[in-house]
């Protein structure tokens, strides 16, 4: 891409034309000129190995990073692991026929992270045009991010046992491992409201994840002409929040922002519960005609039941506007109204478990390979369902989804194109529909949306031949192999979006599993020819 600039100040030579770009003419060119991010490692390392049946290991890291100030520059990382053979052990000698390897592990470390943007600890200038201040130009602006020097290394725990083993000689081989992780003094960008920034990175809280990994393979057939192998891996993870600082739960900057401020906050970051927490409204359907004593034609307001809580405040244009065929909200505080105290969590982005398996197979010079992923009890939010069904003022031209189609969805017109306020014959129109009336005054975000992400996909197959030496011979050739391979080759899943595997809107960690816009995965079909002279 090149851009082209002019209209520099006079005095600017060619170094600061470069570093100031967004002081010519266009304006909107990003200017790339940061500070310099500077990070320097020292690490030791002692392995110790006795009677070829016992290891250690020991590692101290500490590593310097320019992102941070004074006593906070340096963090020191220390980790140690050792593993037991028992198999070598004299007691396992009568069990070789069956056992031929089975080792006993362990390891305990610290790991630092520094991923934040560089000049985070220092009060800085971006170069920027700004006109507002007394009419006049200024070539530089105060950053949006607030400025914190107190900014310190993310420091992760890491703690695991595991046991390897091969057994059946090597026919059946695998890993059992379980590990528990504590993340501390998280770098988050925290929302400063008020402040006059936008945000501030500061040290926060700390999360853990803790779980078991499982991996297993079998020789299913092992001959010169034919074999096969199967390979599975699943992982069991749990995620929560141990600790926000001074706060029992984090509400600003938890929005993910796909539909501006029309749906505020729809992700929950609360202590004793995961990341990745879906908070929104109970969809209860819609409002149907025998909801209602009847409509009020000098106010030209239908009258709720009593009894029938009132979402009006929520989907309408306000209390009291509720309506016939309008989305239904649960009214989980019972006092008859629906609003935000009646918002919860609906979903949760992390999985119960996922994984994958593998097939290796041959026979007779052919060959082929299919690798599996699989993700089992994960929600997804799919942002496009809502957009897509909603038709207000600042959307009414845009197109819905099948999911609105006429015929499926509430309607108060009539074939003669007038509006239908008689409850008997409004009723009579919409007996066949199911779904409620796209029209709302904004979007609202419900379980509805909130749609289970399991899945099966088949990421790769791989399909080969390999010619006998005979053959390749007469071209010259050690051997040849032709194949083809596929990725993303199909996906079973009951989701109704383009993909499961979707997280769109990562600004922050706070907000993963959103499906907005994202692009369909593509499908590839690859053929190749391996041959050696």
């Amino acid at each position: 891409v090149t851009s082209e600039i002019h209209g520099f100040p006079r005095f600017f030579d060619s170094d600061k034309a470069f570093r100031l770009t967004t002081q010519g003419i266009p304006v909107s060119v990003d200017n790339y000129f940061d500070p310099d991010e500077k990070l320097l490692s020292f690490f030791t390392r002692v392995n110790y190995v006795f009677k070829n049946r016992y290891v250690l290991e020991g590692v101290y890291r500490a590593d310097g990073s320019s992102k941070f100030l004074g006593d906070n520059v340096w963090g020191y990382f220390p980790s140690v692991s050792g593993a037991w053979k028992i198999a070598e052990e004299n007691f396992m000698k009568g069990a070789t026929n069956w056992v031929n390897d089975l080792k006993l592990r362990a390891s305990y470390g610290i790991a630092g992270n520094n991923s934040i943007p560089v000049g985070q600890t220092l009060t800085m200038f971006e170069s920027r045009t700004n006109t507002w201040m007394s009419g006049f130009d200024n070539y530089w602006a105060a950053s949006s991010i607030m400025a914190n020097p107190d900014l310190k290394w993310e420091t992760t725990y890491t703690r695991n046992i595991g046991l390897d083993f091969s057994i059946l000689k090597g026919r059946v081989f695998g890993t059992v491992e379980y590990y528990r992780n504590n993340t501390k003094d998280l770098l988050l960008a925290f929302p400063t409201p008020g402040t006059g920034y936008l945000s501030q990175y500061r040290n926060i809280g700390e999360t853990e994840n803790k779980g078991v990994d499982v991996s297993l393979s079998y020789v299913v057939l092992d001959h010169k002409d034919y074999g096969l192998t199967v390979s599975v891996n699943s992982n069991f993870n749990r995620n929560k929040v141990v600790s926000l600082g001074e706060l029992d739960a984090i509400t600003a900057g938890t929005n993910s922002n796909w539909a501006s401020t029309q749906i505020g906050r729809d992700f929950d970051v609360r202590v004793g519960s995961s990341l990745g927490a879906m908070y929104g409204y109970l969809n209860d359907g819609r409002y149907e005609v025998s909801d209602f004593e009847g409509y009020n034609e000098s106010t030209g307001r239908w009258i709720l039941k009593e009894g029938v809580a009132d979402a009006s405040g929520v989907v309408g244009a306000g209390l009291g506007t509720a309506r016939p065929g309008m989305m239904k909200l649960k009214d989980v505080s019972g006092n008859g109204i629906v609003g935000q105290e009646d918002q919860q969590i609906i979903g949760n982005f992390n999985p119960k478990h996922s994984g994958g398996f593998t097939l290796n197979g041959y026979a007779f010079g052919f060959d082929v390979t299919a690798a599996f992923n699989y993700s089992y009890g994960n929600s997804v939010y799919n942002a496009n369902k809502i957009e897509f069904t909603t038709s207000n003022l600042n959307n009414q031209y845009r197109n819905l989804s099948d999911i609105m189609a006429e015929g499926k969805r509430w309607t108060n017109i009539n074939s003669s194109g007038q509006l239908v306020t008689d409850p008997a014959e409004l009723a009579a129109m919409n007996a066949n529909t199911t779904m409620w009336s796209p029209y709302m005054n904004r979007y609202v975000f419900s379980d509805w949306a909130v749609e289970d992400g399991s899945f099966i996909r088949l990421n790769t197959l791989t399909l080969g031949y390999t010619l006998p030496a005979a053959i390749a011979s007469k071209a010259k050739l050690k051997n040849l192999r032709v194949y083809a391979t596929g990725y993303n080759v199909f996906i079973i899943t009951n989701y109704s979006g383009f993909d499961p595997e979707v997280s769109t809107r990562r600004r922050t960690p706070y907000t993963p599993g959103v499906d907005y816009s994202a692009y369909p995965r593509s499908r590839q079909i690859v053929f190749g020819l391996n041959f050696n002279f």
